[in-house]
């Protein structure tokens, strides 16, 4: 094949996912055969090649999500004090984890159903918070065997950027909408305060990185009127976990001797033996130990992070968390102009 052809198949194959448009810069990063590119049309970053693991991979990564209630994510509780929200209607989780926001929706007034592929997971929410409408599988199973049913809101939290085809997640998503639906969803913000390297954020894991511009120009592309967008503010929290990747010591990889797996290295292990080792290293009294020693220096580099919140923030460092509520736009309506998309983010932030 000669160069110019296969610089053109390469090209082609870069195109960003979320606009189309091929990346033309260098390669950001590296991670696993796989380098991330920065999109010039939108702003997206995103890694190339990529393929989404099946659900027997989440099932056995994400170990723990159907043996205990978790706290809901800052995304559930945006949307459910958002003053731009429904407050009643049909909903619909895509990827609702263990179904602790369904629940919390329920209570709140919504009649709702969730998507997720961990059949454990579906399981958990069924038996421990009583939600029944919970459909073991993909989004795109459910539409098939659920031709026509539609749903007031349609929510999705924390799963944009695990999705390889973004643009076919979001158009399934469009198609479950009633006429005058909201879709409300939550991302990893790209541009939060980070120290050290997140290994999340790789992957097999996550496949985009999204910034509040690459949000905000993928939804409005695809017609839809962003009524709020939220990025979360600095919290003590997040300040003492960054600090705590700052000053390292090493002490607790001496105390735990083995590190744990990336989920990146995961990829490279079958089904089971991600299994086998998850549960050595949760059984491993030093690995224990190691946990609890880093809790205790969070404890002691609290009141350090209390000092520093008010002062970072100042400099515009935020929290990891971006949330966006957006509505089909109604026929014949035109798109916000930026000015004004910025004064209604500006009144929930």
């Amino acid at each position: 094949m000669e160069p110019n052809s296969a610089s053109a198949m390469q090209s082609v194959a870069r195109r960003c996912p979320a606009c189309g448009n091929v990346a033309q810069g260098e390669v950001l990063e590296r991670s696993y055969g796989a380098g991330l590119y920065a999109c010039s049309g939108c702003d997206l970053q995103f890694w190339y090649p990529v393929k989404m693991p099946g659900a027997a991979w989440y099932e056995a990564t994400y170990q723990g999500r159907d043996t205990a209630a978790m706290a809901l994510e800052p995304g559930h509780i945006y949307f459910l004090g958002d003053p731009h929200a429904p407050k009643t209607g049909t909903l619909l989780d895509l990827g609702c984890g263990n179904g602790n926001f369904l629940a919390a929706a329920r209570d709140a007034g919504f009649e709702v159903s969730g998507v997720e592929p961990d059949q454990r997971a579906t399981q958990f929410a069924r038996d421990h918070y009583g939600v029944k409408n919970v459909f073991a599988g993909v989004p795109k199973d459910f539409v098939r065997e659920h031709p026509n049913e539609t749903f007031d809101v349609v929510t999705f939290f924390e799963v944009l950027e695990h999705q390889e085809d973004p643009q076919t997640f979001l158009e399934i998503a469009k198609s479950l909408l009633e006429a005058n639906g909201c879709i409300a969803l939550s991302v990893p913000n790209r541009n939060r305060w980070q120290t050290g390297i997140d290994t999340l954020d790789y992957p097999p894991n996550h496949l985009t990185r999204w910034s509040p511009k690459a949000l905000r120009s993928f939804l409005e592309r695809n017609e839809l009127e962003v009524l709020s967008i939220r990025t979360q503010p600095l919290t003590v929290q997040r300040v003492a976990q960054m600090l705590s990747g700052l000053f390292t010591t090493g002490m607790l990889s001496r105390v735990a001797r083995e590190k744990p797996p990336t989920l990146a290295e995961f990829s490279d292990m079958p089904t089971d033996t991600i299994q086998q080792k998850l549960v050595r290293l949760r059984d491993d009294p030093r690995q224990g130990l190691a946990a609890r020693l880093a809790v205790w220096k969070l404890r002691v580099l609290t009141p350090l992070a209390f000092f520093l919140l008010p002062l970072l923030r100042l400099r515009g460092l935020t929290g990891p968390y971006l949330y966006c509520l957006v509505r089909k736009r109604p026929q014949g309506s035109v798109a916000l102009t930026g000015r004004e998309n910025e004064a209604g983010r500006k009144e929930i932030a």
